[in-house]
Formats: structure tokens, sequence, C-alpha cells
């Protein structure tokens, strides 16, 4: 390595910036929450998503109410048709929101993403000005290439084919259909959707070689060539495994041009040092760690395995390659994906080869559309047909068993202990090569295979280790859905169990906050689905939770536990017609009803069979959880009244851990009725923007004369408790606030 000391510092500044919090890299935020702003800034970019108008605005000035301040890029939604050209200057009138950071664990890191785009607040704009015009033709020019090759591949392909070939090409995914993205990601064969090494090498590489051949000369052949990798680039987004690529290739093109052999593992450290320098925030995001872990498992690998495998043929080849892979990047696909497609591997020898032989064609299609539709259908014929064999090889891996292994979140600690394993084992070989280097001995060098299964069989424990998720005790979540409820809990002896999952305000709770949750905790099987009663803020993630069991098979729900009662209104046969078409079993509980199991209960408190109210809250499904000495009280959202029965029914007693009812509403939680159960600690699930005032400051009164510990999701995010049945443990993702 002293021969490439770009490759060393640029591990060294890695190692120091990985130390430090994403919360250092952050640009602070001048707005706490959502408020009405004007704006001010350039156009740098603009795509089109959703029927509306997404434009990346730079050097901008926001003006609300009570504040002033500059930013250096906002992202910008306009409900428009018609876009702006690049370099146009804009005033806005909207609705500025800043980006937050994740409050539930495996929750998508939004601030952690758009950060490193250098963006931190997006803005909803109701109205536009253009205060002037600064041309700016060639990025205008590449936009517009851009869409109009998109519009080829719609006019060719049909709507699914048209979105991943824009999504391969161009580095568009607004088109991609959301049904083969999950197809692509559950294969581990995702990769193919983003502009990487394949796609700017076959392009820029091949035009660098085709005009050396046609000019004979470096320097004619060079400068095109790079000016098309950073044309390219630009126009398709730049991620970074995009600028990584390209920075690659030019380094490539440079040393052919000064008469110098390119070194693999110096354009790795030379291209990750214009990231971190610039943007030291890539460090911390998945797309920098698995592009560089990709290339650097290719060029450090390879080369020690050949010591014990000198020929292989081009099958072996590749497949030493997509091991490679796997050894380096195999802890960070589960740190961010939480799980592993078993057959990923050997998926990428057949799909990886085709991928050249339809780049080739894409490109001349979308080229040739341009000119001459009739001969861009020509060049289409062979994506069809390749795209088709992706699509069915993709289903007929995921149709295997064990297709994929669900595994959670490792802990940190597991995924150091790996990499300093794979560190030590790659010392040992390089140990081994740098003998046979230096071998001077008559009879052939022959390495030594007690070396190689002390770096392997380690490594493989270590991976082992990683899949690996023992739990003891019993384990509560309070999910943050914003305005609703989402509480789920791990028995024991491994029943899972969710009460409840909806939220007024929150999009999509279910796909967003609670399956990203469920992936987190390595949980593929519901064992039961609780669901208090029927307000839309309890039930709408579950319906899409039964939409994911019907589906894609991400999850497994065991049987679906509605309240028992008298009379069920629509809301209520709406949901069971859910569950049942999802395959679902459906199960009623009552007062008096329960379930038993090794050192654990859960008892159902409410309600009566010959209930009868107008009022939904009053027919919730109050369930009492019981581990040895601890308890914990779930509510749904029941006002007095229905407290006033509890306590009569003489079925309530002191508990560890409360669900405050109805999000804290101050109708809720009376005097008597915490008196009686006296919680040690009381939680609510609320969103800090509700209209509804909750928690209401009556209710919070009540629960400080009870002396309990008060946690509120809008304050702390996600709240997560542990007990062994005697000691209690609370965390919360964010700093912990006690009302």
């Amino acid at each position: 390595m002293k021969q490439r000391p770009i490759a060393c510092l640029a591990l060294l500044v890695f190692l120091i910036l990985s130390l430090l919090p994403a919360g250092f890299f952050y640009e602070p935020l001048q707005v706490a929450e959502k408020c009405e702003a004007q704006v001010t800034g350039q156009v740098s970019r603009q795509t089109e998503k959703n029927d509306k108008i997404q434009i990346y605005l730079t050097d901008c000035h926001v003006e609300s109410s009570d504040i002033r301040f500059d930013t250096g890029q906002i992202l910008v939604y306009l409900e428009e048709t018609a876009g702006y050209p690049v370099g146009t200057d804009l005033s806005l009138s909207g609705t500025i929101y800043p980006i937050e950071e994740p409050t539930n664990p495996g929750q998508f890191n939004s601030r952690l993403y758009y950060q490193g785009k250098g963006i931190a607040y997006t803005f909803y704009a109701r109205k536009a000005e253009v205060l002037a015009v600064h041309p700016s033709p060639v990025r205008q020019y590449l936009l517009t290439l851009r869409k109009r090759v998109g519009e080829v591949y719609e006019q060719i392909l049909d709507e699914k084919d048209s979105g991943l070939m824009q999504a391969m090409v161009l580095g568009r995914k607004e088109d991609l259909d959301g049904e083969i993205k999950e197809l692509y990601q559950k294969n581990g064969i995702s990769h193919l959707l983003a502009i990487s090494g394949l796609h700017v090498s076959l392009a820029g590489m091949g035009l660098y070689r085709l005009l050396r051949r046609i000019t004979g000369s470096c320097a004619g052949a060079g400068i095109p060539a790079v000016l098309f990798l950073l044309a390219y680039g630009w126009m398709t987004g730049a991620s970074i495994s995009t600028v990584r690529a390209v920075l690659m290739c030019m380094l490539v093109i440079l040393a052919d041009l000064i008469g110098r052999t390119s070194d693999m593992l110096t354009s790795i450290g030379a291209s990750a040092l214009c990231f971190m320098l610039t943007s030291p925030i890539c460090v911390k995001q998945s797309a920098f760690l698995l592009s560089y872990g990709a290339v650097t498992a290719i060029a450090l690998i390879p080369p020690v395995w050949k010591l014990y495998q000198e020929k292989a043929g081009r099958i072996g080849q590749a497949l030493l390659v997509s091991l490679s892979v796997l050894l380096v990047t195999f802890p960070l696909l589960l740190v961010f994906f939480c799980e592993y497609p078993l057959y990923s591997t050997l998926l990428n020898l057949l799909v990886i080869p085709l991928m050249s032989v339809l780049m080739v064609f894409g490109f001349a299609e979308g080229i040739a559309g341009l000119f001459c539709l009739p001969a861009a259908g020509v060049c289409a014929v062979p994506c069809r047909l390749i795209l088709r064999l992706y699509e069915w090889t993709g289903q007929q891996c995921l149709s295997l068993p064990g297709s994929v292994l669900s595994t959670g979140c490792p802990s940190g600690w597991k995924v150091l202990l790996y990499y300093a394993v794979l560190s030590a084992g790659l010392l040992l070989l390089y140990r081994e090569k740098r003998r046979k280097k230096y071998w001077r001995k008559k009879e052939p060098f022959h390495p030594g295979k007690r070396v190689l299964a002390a770096g392997l069989c380690p490594l493989m424990l270590c991976a082992c280790l990683l899949c690996l998720r023992i739990s003891s005790g019993f384990e509560i979540c309070m999910l943050d859905v914003g305005q609703g409820d989402a509480v789920f809990f791990k028995a024991p002896d491994g029943t899972t169990c969710l009460y409840d999952g909806g939220s007024s305000n929150v999009k999509g709770v279910g796909n967003y906050r609670i399956l990203p949750f469920l992936q987190w905790s390595g949980v593929r099987t519901l064992d039961y689905v609780f669901i208090s009663h029927m307000d839309q803020d309890h039930i709408n993630g579950l319906k899409e939770l039964a939409e994911a069991c019907e589906n894609s098979g991400s999850l497994r729900i065991g049987h679906a536990v509605f309240p028992k009662l008298a009379v069920k209104d629509e809301a209520c046969e709406e949901m069971e017609a859910a569950f049942q078409k999802a395959g679902i079993p459906i199960l009623y509980m009552g007062a008096g009803d329960r379930f038993d199991g090794e050192d654990f209960s859960l008892s159902c408190l409410w309600p009566e069979e010959d209930t009868m109210s107008e009022d939904r809250n009053e027919q919730s499904l109050v369930l009492m959880a019981e581990y040895r000495e601890f308890q914990m009280l779930l509510t749904g959202d029941i006002g007095k009244e229905t407290e006033e029965r509890l306590l009569s029914s003489g079925l309530l007693k002191e508990v560890e851990v409360l669900k405050i009812a109805h999000h804290g509403s101050r109708y809720s939680s009376s005097r008597r009725f915490l008196e009686r159960v006296h919680p040690a600690v009381s939680l609510i699930s609320c969103s800090a923007t509700n209209r509804y005032g909750h928690p209401g400051a009556e209710t919070l009164e009540r629960l400080r004369d009870a002396e309990s510990r008060i946690c509120a999701t809008k304050d702390c995010g996600a709240i997560r408790i542990w007990t062994d049945g005697k000691k209690v443990r609370m965390r919360c993702v964010k700093k912990p606030v006690f009302l």
C-alpha cells in the first residue's frame, strides 16, 4: 500500500468521518415546523413527478413572518404543467417544510438522503413569478434530450418496460412501476435500476475506444469522451454511483493520456476523496457505502483468490466477482434493508451479462427514436425479451423456499466485528500473496490452505452472528404514526402482536412506518393483529398490511382480532372483508376472553357482548398484557363512560405501563381511573401538529397527580420498552422528554 498513498489517505478520511455522528454534518434548521413563506432562487434542474413539476432551486432566500435566512438548495413542488428553463430566477409563495429525521426504527431517513444533495427543506408552491432568466443552453439541452428520449421509450414500449428503460438509461425513476421495483429489490438486482459503472463504462469507455480507433489519438478520443461522461452523468441525475463511475472512467482516460497504467485502488481512493471533501455526509449514506464497497471488493478480493484458483472460466470469474462483492457488502445490506435475497448471487450471474446487451439496444433505441421510430421499434425487440426474462426469473426465484432471509437490522458491534475479521483475513491472504511474489525455491509455490481456512471460517461465523437475533423478555414499541395509534409487542415465547395501526395525518403509514419497523425488527409474521375500533386513525395502516400479505408476501398475518360487538357497522364489515380477501383468519374478543402463554397472558377487559353505543370509541377493545410481575393496559379510545364501567367490573389493577386512551384527550383518563391503575409510565400517541390539542392539559395534570412518567410520541418519537418481568428499560428514538 506504500505505492497507493491516495487510497490510504481516502481510507483514513473515511474512518475519521465515520466516527462522527450524522447530525454533525446537518445544516441547522431555521424553521422547526411548516409555515407560510416566500422563496426566491434559481432553477438548476426540474422533472415531472405525479402530475407536478419538481424543481431544484439553488441560491435560495427564504422569508416568513418571523424569520429570514439563506439556504443552498430547496426542493420545490409546483402544480403546473409547464416548467421553467434552467437558469430562471423565481419568486415563489407557499408552504415550507423542514425535512425531519426518522422517528421510528427502520423508517427511511429523508433528512440524511436529502442533506447529501444539499437540501434541508421542501416547498409546496401555490404561486410562481419569473424574476429573470439567465440562459443555460447546455444544461437545458441535456434535460430536453432526456425528456425526448424518455418519450421515445413511452411510444415504443408498454408502460412497465418504458419505466424500466428510463430508469436504466436515463436515471429517471418517476414512472417506474411499483411492483417491478419491489420485484427487483426483493431479488437483489435493484442495482440494475441505478446508473453505475456498468452503464457509464459501457457508454463512456465504449465511446473512448471507438474514437481512439477512428482518430488514432488519445487526446482526440479522450477529450470528447470526458465531455460525454460529464454530460451523461449530469443528465441522468448525478447520483453517487453515477458520479463515482464517471470519476473513475475519467481517471482511466487520464492515465492513458499521460502514458501511465491506471490503478483501480488509486482511482477508488481519488474519487472517494472528491466525495468526502465536498460532501462529508456521504460516508453515512447507503449509496456511497454500497457503491464503494462493491468496487473495493472487486479490487481487493479476486487477486488473492487467484492464489487458490488460478484458472477459472468466465462463469467462475463472474461467480468470484459476485461472491467478493457479497463478502464486503453483506453487513451493509442487512443494516440498510434488513434482509438478504438468498438467490441473488446466482441470479446476478444471469442478469449482469445480459445487462450489457440490454444497454446497447437501449441506447440504440433511444437515439434511433429521435430520428426514426420504426428503427427504434426494431431495437426495442431485444429489450422487451430481456426485461421479460428478468421479470420471469425474478418471480421464479421468489417462489423458491427461503428466497428472502429476514434478519432485522444487526447491532453495530456485530458489523464492526465482521469487518475487523474480514480485514484480518485479507491481511493474512495478502501476506501469502507476497510470499508467492518472493518465492525463489525450485518447487512450485503452494499457498497455505490453513491460511485460507483461518481467513474464511471466522468470517462465516461472523456472518452467522449477523443473522442471529436472540431476544428475551417482553418487548413493546409504541410507534410514532403521527395522529394515530400503533403498538407492537413481542411475548417472551416469540409471539408477535400489533395493537392498531393507523394515522389521520401520515400518508401510507402502513407501508412507510409500520412495515419498515417490522422489517427492522426481523418480523415477517405477525401472529395477531388487534383492532381496537374502526376509526381510520387506528385501521388505515392495517389495510396496507393486509394488502402486503396479499400482493407481495413480505408479511404474514396469523390472525386478525376484532372486538366482539352486538352490532357491526359498515367500517367493521369493510375491514373484515379486507382481511378475508388477504386470506387472514378473523377472531373476536370480548370481556373475559384470554390468551395464555408461558409466563405471559393477554386478557380482554372490554367490550362486553351486549355493549351498545353510538360512539365507536366506547366500544374499543381493551386488553391487559401480563408477564410475571409486569402489566400493560391498552385502552384504545375509550372515554370516561367506559372507564367507569371498567372500574365497576373490578377487573382493573395497578399497571407498569398504560397506553393513554384517545391520544391524551381531556375526555379520557379520569382521575378515579388513574388512581386505580396507577401507571408507572403513561404512553401517549399523537402528532405535534394535531388540531385537537392532544394531549389535553387537564389529562397531563391528572397524570402528574398520579405520579406517572409521561412520554408522548410527538416529542420522543417511537418509544421502546423491555422488561424481564421485574426490571423495566425504556428507550426513545428521539431524546426522552417527560411531560
